[in-house]
């Protein structure tokens, strides 16, 4: 690899500013990676004709900015995004596998970054001041139904709800159609946003058994049909956290179950736009009684909290309401970034990104996790791990933490009272980088390879 040799032209002011923001832009523009070594300051300075005491000033200044760290006898070295940052406080030095984010990739600050001043440029960015309409701006309607369109979900723009992310989009949905100790049924492994939802609405969700392609239309049946069902709640694309993918059969069987015995159907499609080749939506087989609900929190950005909701067009004016009662609107800023980012092809760029790195990320875990039982999809951001012998899922997520990488047990997920199985969910979107990933999978792999180590409790 050809060594890095920053460029001064263009950059005003001391000479030690000009080389420390010529640092920051290559680590912006992903030419100095997290981990990248800087040249030896003796190097750069005859290179660029300058003295070693400016490129230690610029060496310095670039460590006040948190861009690189200085390690005795070692060098100085592009600093690795901190955990404080990303994982929501962390211990730094952790490989973060436990949070569900798309990865973070080099090209997405000057996406960002670009949105914005062109938002700054709009002669009509007053527009982001307004407080109404309630379901969202008519442009950021207009882009939504854009985009619903590539989903397989069309939906007339007067129709969509714009939401603060697909947990608010659940939320209206849910408090839409739902009143206390009502039922709702769902995956007996499910996001653990759905628990806490049913303990804030004093809705009761119950277990539907499951299998690699997700609901199985039996289990569904079994249940709307003993009656006092109200609505269906599940993930058919790249369900969190087994990552199945339900096929178009099953869906339309379970779409004509739901609409034989009048059950709503909440279909969370926050992972759709990962899967290339994915089936029609499940809402689109019963759009009568059915509310759908995606976002880019988990295909683009994590930062971008905005969200499409489509109900039946008879309740729009009711999932309006929620949104007046929790948040009033969705956020005008934030959605108009997203519209912006759909109309000119960027959203496209990014997603496609996405699969790209995660699918290089899950070719690693097939290389590394061969051995063992695991599930996840070619482009998914998920693995779900049944443990193999002895290993019970608390013993192994605590294992690992002590060696630096965090993971999450099956807890969290479990719907009712039953006993969580013995599996873990890896999330690698949540790794920095390749290289973290790999290291993290080495550890994974030599802990399932050998027993379990005797617990060490104190009773």
């Amino acid at each position: 690899m050809t060594p890095w040799r920053p460029s001064l032209e263009g950059h005003r002011g001391p000479t030690y500013l000009a080389l420390a923001n010529a640092i920051a832009d290559a680590i912006e523009s992903g030419a100095l990676t997290p981990g990248a070594r800087l040249p030896p300051r003796r190097d750069l300075a005859h290179d660029l004709g300058i003295s070693v005491n400016t490129v230690s000033s610029a060496y310095v200044e670039a460590e006040r900015r948190g861009h690189v760290v200085g390690e005795v006898g070692r060098g100085t070295f592009v600093r690795r995004r901190s955990e404080e940052t990303f994982t929501g406080g962390h211990p730094e030095g952790h490989i973060d596998l436990s949070i569900c984010r798309p990865c973070v990739l080099h090209d997405q600050i000057p996406k960002l970054r670009e949105a914005l001043r062109t938002a700054a440029d709009d002669p009509d960015l007053a527009a982001m001041l307004w407080c109404r309409p309630l379901i969202g701006l008519p442009p950021h309607r207009l882009a939504a139904a854009r985009w619903l369109y590539k989903m397989g979900m069309p939906a007339d723009p007067a129709d969509i709800v714009i939401t603060n992310g697909c947990a608010h989009g659940m939320l209206v949905a849910l408090s839409t159609i739902v009143e206390p100790d009502d039922v709702v049924v769902t995956d007996a492994l499910t996001d653990h946003g759905l628990i806490s939802l049913a303990s804030f609405l004093h809705f009761n969700l119950r277990p539907l058994a499951s299998d690699r392609d997700g609901l199985m239309p039996d289990a569904v049946e079994a249940a709307v049909r003993k009656g006092g069902v109200k609505a269906l709640v599940t993930t058919p694309n790249l369900n969190n956290p087994t990552s199945s993918l339900m096929p178009a059969e099953r869906r339309e069987k379970i779409a004509a179950i739901c609409r034989q015995y009048g059950v709503a159907i909440v279909e969370d499609d926050v992972f759709g736009a990962l899967v290339e080749d994915r089936p029609p939506p499940l809402s689109s087989f019963h759009p009568d009684d059915s509310y759908y609900v995606t976002s880019f929190t988990k295909v683009s950005v994590s930062g971008l909290r905005v969200g499409f909701l489509v109900g039946p067009p008879k309740n729009t004016q009711r999932l309006a309401a929620r949104v007046r009662t929790t948040s009033w609107m969705a956020t005008p800023l934030v959605a108009d970034i997203a519209a912006r980012w759909i109309e000119d092809g960027t959203m496209d760029e990014i997603v496609a990104g996405q699969r790209r790195e995660l699918a290089a990320r899950q070719a690693l875990v097939d290389h590394y996790l061969a051995d063992f039982d695991t599930i996840s999809h070619p482009t998914g951001p998920n693995v779900w791990i049944n443990l193999p012998g002895d290993w019970r899922a608390d013993g192994l997520v605590r294992q690992l933490q002590a060696q630096g990488v965090l993971v999450t047990a099956s807890e969290p997920f479990v719907v009712g009272r039953s006993a969580g199985p013995h599996a873990v969910r890896l999330s690698v979107g949540g790794a920095e980088t390749r290289a973290d990933l790999e290291r993290a999978l080495e550890l994974v792999r030599g802990d399932l390879s050998q027993r379990p180590e005797p617990a060490l409790i104190d009773v």
